[in-house]
């Protein structure tokens, strides 16, 4: 999700984008152009070549950038106040994301330009964009020679997402918001001459390999428009979702639940505290698994299945890390599961 087309600032047509989805093995996207939602207008939302293209779009301009998704009417920007847009996507009942809300710049890009969300006094936001490919792998470019190694291994530049937006998300979970995490690739294939060069920023093939949303269904998708848009958006507004950066390994099968017997409450759920609550995460490949409980690390784990008996009330989330060349590199960043001490009720 996050992809920039021609009706904006894109490079390319959506059906052109559809084109590279599919050759990434994606079963979905999401176009979010900038003040328009002309992807939906002109009939574009659909599957082609196999894909679920899905239509929002991405609202303000120096800063405050918004995600809307399933909305039908296109929202104002209002920089100077990012409530008045906010509120305008909840009245169409639209999933509300703060996008790229920490980003350091780069002197070669536009001059260290960013487009950072400066005003925390807002509410009712659904969710914030933890990691932002196009972002932070900009940020990573603070000379030449760093550059053309990062175009070369874009890995290189994924150092997961910054600690500030983390805690940023644990500060509005321990003040009792429902928020949630998202993760997109801010795809543009914007072209810059460099010399006799032409240098692809964004690119769409690239993007396409990092940072996604994997969803949790109680159903496949099935091939028909109306019910799989209600499928994917229900997923994300309910939290059934992760974030991964599958470029290293694919983070498909990836599970984080709370278990008791034959009950399970997967991510996004919330639950009054009972005893005998285990968490059980599943990752599809070697992972180092670390949980954290209200903010904080709790408990760490090497392998493939991770158990945690004996969970208590609190906000449990998980980040997963592949080991690889020595060191942890970040993969999959869960949503949470809530669960309420509910003794005093």
């Amino acid at each position: 999700m996050h992809i920039h087309s021609h009706y904006s600032d894109g490079e390319l047509s959506i059906y052109q984008i559809v084109g590279i989805a599919a050759g990434a093995n994606l079963d979905f996207i999401i176009i979010t152009d900038h003040h328009t939602l002309n992807g939906m207008y002109k009939g574009q939302e659909g599957y082609r070549h196999g894909v679920l293209t899905l239509v929002g779009m991405e609202i303000n301009y120096k800063n405050n950038h918004y995600l809307a998704l399933d909305v039908k009417e296109v929202v104002p920007s209002d920089d100077n106040c990012p409530q008045n847009v906010i509120d305008q996507v909840n009245q169409q009942q639209g999933i509300g994301i703060i996008a790229h809300p920490v980003e350091k710049g780069s002197k070669f890009y536009e001059n260290g330009l960013t487009y950072e969300w400066i005003d925390w006094t807002v509410d009712g936001f659904q969710g914030i964009e933890i990691w932002n490919y196009l972002s932070q792998w900009r940020d990573g470019i603070n000379n030449i020679w760093r550059g053309i190694y990062l175009l070369i291994n874009p890995q290189a530049g994924m150092v997961g997402p910054y600690p500030e937006i983390i805690s940023k998300w644990d500060e509005y979970l321990l003040n009792g918001k429902r928020v949630l995490a998202f993760g997109g690739s801010d795809a543009h294939g914007t072209k810059i001459k460099y010399g006799p060069f032409k240098i692809t920023m964004g690119s769409y093939r690239t993007g396409f390999q990092f940072i996604n949303m994997h969803i949790l269904s109680a159903q496949p998708l099935t091939g028909e428009v109306i019910d799989d848009k209600n499928t994917v958006y229900h997923a994300l507004r309910q939290g059934n979702c992760w974030v991964a950066n599958d470029y290293l390994m694919n983070s498909k099968g990836f599970r984080f639940e709370i278990q008791k017997n034959e009950q399970v409450w997967s991510s996004g759920s919330q639950l009054n505290y009972e005893n005998n609550l285990g968490l059980h995460i599943v990752t599809p490949h070697t992972a180092v698994v670390k949980v954290f409980k209200d903010g904080r690390l709790w408990r760490e784990n090497r392998g493939t299945n991770h158990k945690f008996p004996d969970v208590g009330p609190g906000i449990y989330r998980a980040q997963a890390y592949l080991p690889r060349y020595r060191r942890l590199h970040p993969w999959i960043f869960s949503n949470p599961i809530w669960i309420n001490n509910n003794r005093h009720r």
